[in-house]
């Protein structure tokens, strides 16, 4: 579960403060591979500095019957504890990582195989959609949608989850994030 969350995060937090990102499909032919999402990346330059980034678990839907009898009073109290939870970090973006952000990161857990149904970034707006199948957290549909400028980004996100030891759940979320000044030494 946290592993298609904070790919989903960590990726925007990485891209989406740039400029001059377009739709990933520049070829048109209505599938966005790795290498025109890369393009797209490479497209986009972050601000260096020290960014704050803030992550809210909004809300968690699970079925808890549908969770293993072993886990029912252990998980389903851990999940409905994380809703509401905000969790904030600080990061310090180098102009070496300003200048080149990884596109490998949205692809989440290297052992995920994640197709991309939309990857925008322009003017201002943010959308994207992938779906993901992992061997070990099951399938996922995430949805992020959000606005940037060139020092904060703001970024609402769902995801959507079948076939895990943990049932299906959906995780609704939203991620911000700006630069607070130069990275402390």
């Amino acid at each position: 579960m946290k592993t298609y969350f904070l790919a989903a995060t960590a990726a925007f937090s990485l891209t989406a403060c740039g400029a001059g990102a377009t739709d990933a499909d520049a070829d048109g032919d209505g599938t966005i591979t790795q290498e025109e999402v890369e393009a797209a990346v490479s497209e986009v330059q972050i601000n260096p500095g020290q960014w704050e980034n803030t992550v809210e678990f909004v809300d968690i839907e699970f079925d808890e019957a549908a969770l293993p009898e072993e886990a029912r009073g252990f998980i389903g109290p851990v999940l409905e504890s994380m809703k509401g939870q905000v969790n904030t970090t600080q990061s310090c973006v180098t102009p070496e990582e300003a200048s080149q952000p990884q596109a490998s990161m949205f692809s989440g857990n290297q052992n995920a195989n994640c197709e991309y149904d939309k990857f925008v970034f322009s003017g201002g707006n943010m959308e994207m959609e992938m779906t993901c199948t992992d061997p070990t957290s099951g399938n996922a549909n995430i949805i992020s949608t959000g606005t940037y400028t060139a020092d904060e980004y703001d970024m609402d996100m769902t995801i959507e989850m079948e076939g895990s030891e943990m049932g299906d759940m959906k995780i609704i979320a939203s991620s911000n994030g700006r630069r607070t000044g130069d990275c402390e030494s």
